[in-house]
């Protein structure tokens, strides 16, 4: 199972634990899918999904849901809910479910209560909703997995991805483009600037697919990949041009606040912490203690660059 997904074996282990007791209990838990953008929770899904099989003998259809989609209970129970899972056979893949309205929430926590039976009923109003989780299955998956409503992720079986080797990455690569033969340095340089995840490396595959076409060559070499990033003004590691500014203010100040750095970047405090510094403290650039301080890593990386 899951062969042609690279990595995440932990993750792997768990899933096929679970499809396993489903062949004989006709059911799994909720499960949560937890991890950054980019680490293959919506893919996973999928194949998971591949190895449920419903009463038909065919595998159970996935149905996946923008969670910022669903502005509210009842437009889930009225748009969603009758036309596509009562008394249905189908797997329901709620994708960044700390986005899902607060009243849906509440009522989730009534309609995932089966430690008694699989079989809930849901009373909205004049309205009873019959959940059936022998025939229906949920399937959360978020990036901010703090903002999730407690009691709710206290339903949820936790399901965590990880950041994924560079022996991961190169193997993406090889995968993604099964033509082109790279050499070592080529995939070292490719997989050092994929922050780390699997949708980056695709989306890189395809400027590589783009560069050998127009060479009409089926080698990507170390050099190739060098001028490539030139081209595309790819920094070292994938960091982007945010991440790059916050660690030359910091180099120039020595240190910042969080308001002095959303002052000089024109950004919010939220933003900064949110979609700029998580990365930079993971790779080592910078630290907080109070004021944000960049590392000697962090400053070597933009040495790299001057050299």
């Amino acid at each position: 199972m899951f062969n042609e997904l690279v990595g995440q074996d932990a993750v792997k282990r768990k899933l096929q634990f679970y499809i396993e007791a489903y062949k004989v209990t006709g059911s799994f838990p909720f499960l949560n899918f937890i991890g950054a953008r980019g680490l293959g929770k919506s893919k996973f899904a999928q194949e998971f999904s591949k190895n449920i099989i419903g009463s038909n003998g065919r595998k159970k259809p996935l149905l996946s849901l923008n969670s910022s989609s669903i502005k509210s209970g009842k437009q889930f129970f009225e748009q969603v809910f009758l036309p596509h899972i009562n008394d249905q056979e189908v797997i329901v893949f709620f994708d960044e479910c700390h986005a899902l309205p607060t009243d849906f929430v509440y009522a989730l926590l009534t309609i995932l209560n089966t430690e008694k039976d699989s079989k809930v009923e849901y009373t909205a109003g004049d309205n009873v909703y019959s959940f059936d989780f022998k025939k229906h299955h949920f399937i959360f998956a978020t990036t901010e997995s703090q903002d999730l409503f407690i009691p709710l992720r206290d339903r949820l079986t936790v399901i965590e991805f990880s950041d994924y080797t560079e022996d991961d990455l190169q193997q993406i690569f090889k995968i993604s483009l099964p033509d082109i033969q790279f050499d070592d340095g080529a995939l070292h340089i490719l997989a050092q600037t994929s922050r780390g995840n699997a949708r980056s490396c695709v989306l890189r595959a395809r400027d590589v697919k783009i560069y050998t076409d127009r060479l009409s060559e089926k080698k990507f070499t170390k050099n190739d990949a060098i001028n490539l990033f030139h081209i595309l003004g790819v920094l070292p590691h994938g960091l982007n041009r945010i991440e790059w500014q916050i660690l030359n203010i910091l180099r120039k100040e020595g240190s910042c606040s969080l308001s002095m750095l959303a002052a000089k970047t024109g950004l919010s405090r939220s933003a900064i912490q949110k979609d700029f510094e998580l990365f930079l403290i993971r790779k080592g650039f910078i630290n907080i203690d109070v004021l944000r301080h960049i590392t000697t890593n962090g400053c070597k990386v933009l040495e790299s660059v001057n050299k």
